[in-house]
């Protein structure tokens, strides 16, 4: 279950306590999350009514039509750690047609490639300084892709930093991140430092969600 510790973080329950839930051992719990092993039926029904997950997101084997729930991050570490939103409020459904409606693909890039739901996740962004374009506390869809979309709003880590909302310019010599707005604040990176991490892209915001109940 790829997505497994991801629903039991949200649902705020540690592998312990789920498991005393479902009267199971944690180490059921351990493997579920690895996915070395799968529940018997009984059990996945127990968990989609604990966790709100589908039967065919616990046994790996999503819907080609969905929709489905998309995990929101409210912070994301240069390294790629992930924490999971802690306001239950937050809730986010995709189906397979608003991906591909929404996908951005530019002219020579050839045919959209197929997409699933481990393609997207949220992230609730806090920032001020990207208004208009970025309002606090929305949560953008990001497409997973290190791709430079020019003048889009990506998800970059500089210098190894937090994640942050930032429009990226290219041209040929220089990439020019834009870090506030209003005050107009950019950095210049080179395409090296690509290759270095010191300028890391996780993905391009694709849509911005301000109402999400």
């Amino acid at each position: 279950m790829s997505s497994f510790r991801e629903y039991r973080q949200r649902a705020n329950l540690s592998q312990m306590q789920l498991a005393e839930n479902l009267n199971v051992t944690q180490a059921c719990i351990s493997r579920w999350e690895n996915s070395t092993s799968y529940p018997e039926l009984e059990t996945a029904k127990r968990i989609s009514a604990q966790l709100h997950m589908s039967l065919d997101a616990i046994y790996d084997n999503p819907s080609h039509v969905g929709p489905w729930e998309i995990p929101i991050y409210e912070k994301l570490t240069g390294k790629g750690v992930k924490v999971i939103v802690s306001k239950s409020k937050y809730c986010l459904f995709m189906s397979i047609h608003e991906m591909m409606a929404l996908l951005p693909w530019e002219k020579g890039q050839g045919p959209r490639p197929e997409v699933g739901p481990d393609d997207f996740f949220g992230f609730l962004s806090s920032q001020s300084n990207m208004k208009p374009l970025i309002r606090p506390d929305s949560v953008n869809v990001i497409f997973r892709n290190e791709h430079i979309y020019d003048s889009q709003i990506h998800l970059v880590s500089l210098h190894g930093a937090d994640c942050v909302l930032a429009r990226i310019c290219k041209t040929a010599q220089n990439i020019m991140v834009l870090t506030d707005i209003e005050k107009g604040e950019y950095s210049i990176f080179k395409e090296d430092d690509l290759k270095n991490e010191e300028l890391k892209i996780f993905g391009v915001v694709i849509q911005t969600r301000n109402n999400l109940f």
